[in-house]
């Protein structure tokens, strides 16, 4: 499982041609992309070499992994780019491998585009998000266009194996009621969904002793979820396809993180429960 956390505090800039805020850029990392973010797209003539470049900055270097944006009112399709900016790079010239995806419309509408890169990636303090205007060879954006999104995501990111029992599942809070002619009628209220998963038994190293990626270890995960912190959780990425990785990472909160067990000698282990949090469907 990829666990990525703590997101920065960042400050978002557009770059091209008329690309305009039509709301406050803080939207972006609220951590409620139902409260998404509106945008102009460019005003320039329009060709499927037309890139909008949402550019966020922030103070502190991290080593990308787990890489997203949610809920988009873009066309399905739509091609993105990464590129990254490295403390003493001139520019965003930083582009590892698996950097480019077409935006994806999951089962109940939500538009996302996720990246799940290799490890051991240079620190980095920028991030673009390259848009083109770009579905299948054809112009699918008007010039001037409004569009929303939902929430932008980058964290350092750390691997936690986990059993092969994990479950993924739906929570919905609709309340049904049946009428005396026994028709089921209720309030319509928004899904999400859930991930379940035991964690593998791990060395205290990991548990307690700065172990993980970038130093982290259970307990400085622990603290970053704690009060509803928001993160982004891919519980399979290796050797599966692109659609796989877009339907399984959810953007989300851990709701229960179980207690860590000791497992024997020096080994541990602990269960973790995640909600998402829903992006407004897409338009």
């Amino acid at each position: 499982m990829l666990l990525s956390y703590n997101r920065p505090p960042i400050t978002w800039t557009l770059v091209g041609t008329g690309a305009t805020w039509l709301t406050d850029a803080s939207a972006l990392t609220n951590g409620r992309p139902a409260a998404a973010a509106r945008l102009q797209w460019l005003t320039d003539a329009q060709s499927t070499a037309s890139v909008l470049v949402l550019r966020g900055t922030w103070a502190n270097g991290l080593a990308p992994r787990l890489v997203g944006l949610i809920g988009l009112t873009l066309p399905v399709g739509i091609l993105v780019n990464l590129a990254f900016r490295r403390q003493s790079d001139a520019g965003y010239d930083y582009i590892p491998a698996s950097t480019q995806q077409r935006l994806v419309e999951l089962p109940d509408g939500t538009r996302v585009a996720w990246f799940a890169l290799a490890d051991g990636l240079d620190p980095v303090i920028g991030v673009e998000f390259r848009l083109t205007n770009d579905v299948g060879g054809m112009v699918a954006i008007a010039a001037g266009q409004a569009f929303e999104i939902g929430e932008a995501w980058i964290g350092p990111t750390v691997e936690l194996p986990h059993e092969s029992d994990w479950g993924r599942g739906v929570t919905d809070p609709t309340n049904l009621r049946r009428s005396k002619g026994g028709q089921l009628f209720g309030s319509k209220s928004r899904s999400w969904r859930t991930l379940r998963a035991r964690l593998s038994v791990a060395p205290v190293s990991e548990v307690a002793g700065n172990g993980l990626a970038g130093g982290a270890d259970w307990e400085r995960v622990e603290a970053a979820l704690a009060a509803g912190g928001r993160c982004a959780v891919a519980p399979r990425w290796l050797e599966m396809t692109p659609d796989y990785l877009q339907r399984e990472t959810l953007f989300c909160a851990a709701t229960q993180q179980g207690e860590v067990q000791h497992a024997g000698g020096d080994l541990y282990g602990r269960e973790y429960v995640f909600e998402e949090v829903p992006a407004k469907a897409a338009s």
